[in-house]
């Protein structure tokens, strides 16, 4: 009886998957955890009971009724609800369930969707090549162990838009692909908006695309719909808005100010403009003016390259980095640079050099190191000294906001200087033609 010789990318990549589940689990005790998931699990309650989901009040006494333990409850201070309300429409099945059951079920079903995803990727890299894009992947995995131990549904959204994308990319289970995709862009619009918005405008599948997007778009009426009717939630909107505004003003959870409680770990550009320009209005200004110029440049590149399944890769690789700039997005945020390493593949294949730098930095925007610098400035009373010097300041401890923007614009020099057939490629079976993905 003959076995066959496993293949090593695929067990190297199932064994990131198991270390990626064991550190949630053992360092970080996800079953016990995610606090995260906290404001989400009990605002999609409020949806089922007519309570308000941006009253933590309200959350609090769902919370409890759920069977939650006051050791486990987070701050509310901390963890404000922000999340819009096809969010809650979305993750509202698990909160029909216990709170202990719905979170281990959270839990597994945010790690195998992400180890799920990162196989997609893998397979969609050459064999040539594969080792690196086996690299890269295996990384991103063992290193997100903490994010599954949050809860956050920023990994829900990232593995469905990536699982979509494959699956629309590919041309199979299309329906399916964009079901996932309305999935992700209901939880977490910020996450893949602008990338199923360029499926719709370099027309990959695009139909498929804008049925997604609609579809998002009407879960999030209806779910403010039922917030409406219910006497006790029928202010859902000021309540909402009054949120943003305080975790995002001078003091707040998520201000991007150098003195945020959490600044180090906001990855858009406003913790850059706002070292250098104290007013909210201008330092946003200055951040959004500086993501519009770059969507241009991107624009002009779709523009003016023949359309190839490679420069579609590229160009979905170039946008997931610069679609982390404009508004608010934390650490976590960065598992979507996920879906670029066939990009670095594509890169590497014409460019070595080009494609190891892309690579290095795509692993230094996801494993951050400025967290630690700034943990040792302050034990050594240095932080204060760092922030009078302001480039200075940018440089040591918003080096990851600086290399998302720096990816971007790699990936348009890449674009630019080297030259793709506009047929297909080893990228994917030779059988997809380009027209198909017009359809």
């Amino acid at each position: 009886m003959k076995f066959r010789r496993p293949d090593m990318n695929w067990l190297v990549l199932c064994i990131s998957a198991l270390i990626f589940f064991s550190v949630a689990v053992e360092r970080f005790h996800a079953f016990h955890s995610a606090i995260d998931y906290i404001p989400v699990y009990t605002g999609a309650r409020c949806l089922h009971y007519g309570c308000n989901p941006y009253d933590t009040s309200q959350l609090e006494q769902q919370y409890f009724q759920a069977g939650g333990r006051t050791d486990e409850l987070p701050a509310w201070n901390e963890e404000v609800p922000l999340y819009p309300p096809s969010t809650l429409l979305v993750l509202s099945p698990l909160a029909l369930l216990r709170f202990p059951v719905a979170r281990v079920l959270w839990i597994l079903l945010n790690g195998c969707l992400f180890a799920t995803s990162a196989g997609l990727i893998l397979s969609m890299c050459p064999r040539a090549h594969r080792w690196l894009a086996t690299l890269l992947a295996s990384l991103m995995l063992v290193t997100s162990g903490i994010l599954l131990a949050l809860g956050n549904p920023a990994i829900f959204a990232i593995s469905l838009l990536i699982i979509g994308c494959y699956l629309l990319l590919r041309g199979r289970f299309l329906p399916l692909g964009a079901f996932l995709l309305m999935l992700s862009l209901a939880v977490k619009p910020q996450i893949g908006g602008l990338i199923v918005l360029a499926l719709i405008a370099m027309r990959i599948r695009w139909r498929y695309a804008a049925v997604a997007t609609a579809g998002a778009f009407a879960l999030l009426l209806a779910a403010g719909l039922i917030l409406s009717l219910q006497p006790r939630s029928s202010n859902w909107t000021s309540d909402l808005s009054g949120n943003i505004s305080s975790t995002l003003g001078a003091g707040g959870h998520n201000d991007p100010r150098p003195n945020g409680k959490r600044a180090i770990a906001d990855i858009n550009l406003q913790a850059i403009s706002s070292v250098f320009f104290a007013d909210e209005r201008e330092f946003n200004a200055a951040a959004y003016a500086v993501f519009l110029a770059l969507l241009m440049v991107w624009v002009m590149a779709v523009l003016r390259t023949n359309a190839s399944q490679e420069m579609h890769l590229l160009s979905i690789g170039a946008l997931a980095a610069l679609t982390l700039t404009p508004v608010y997005h934390g650490f976590y945020d960065t598992r979507m640079l996920l879906i670029t390493v066939p990009a670095v593949v594509i890169v590497y294949q014409k460019r070595r050099f080009l494609g190891i730098l892309i690579g290095a930095l795509t692993l230094l925007a996801v494993i951050s190191v400025q967290d630690r610098v700034q943990k040792f400035l302050l034990n050594h009373q240095m932080f204060q000294n760092i922030l009078s010097h302001k480039f200075l300041f940018v440089l040591l401890l918003r080096q990851q906001n600086l290399e998302l923007p720096l990816l971007f614009c790699l990936y348009m020099f890449a674009i630019f200087t080297i030259r793709f057939p506009s047929v297909p490629s080893m990228a994917f079976p030779a059988r997809h033609s380009h027209e198909a993905f017009s359809q």
